[in-house]
């Protein structure tokens, strides 16, 4: 037996699985069929692609720094004060 590369594994499942999701939803089979069937193979390919988080870490914490309207410790003081209100 052949093995398949993970490239094209990824490739056929994620055409697999837009068919199935497509052809599942719709009755009919005719361009607009197949256009939708190349693009959402496309998408969960790219998403494929990225599950394992090649780049992640590349974008910032938004955590820090707290936006402008908290107090130091991420708490307004209006928040906190109308608390006893």
């Amino acid at each position: 037996m052949f093995s398949l590369s993970q490239t094209t594994q990824k490739f056929l499942l994620s055409l697999v699985l837009a068919t199935l999701i497509v052809l599942s939803v719709v009755s009919s089979f005719n361009t607009a069929t197949v256009l939708v069937i190349i693009v959402l193979t496309m998408l969960f390919y790219i998403i494929m692609l990225n599950i394992n988080g090649v780049n992640y870490g590349a974008l910032p914490d938004t955590t820090f720094p707290n936006p402008p309207h908290l107090g130091l410790d991420g708490i307004s003081i209006e928040n906190r004060a109308s608390i006893f209100i």
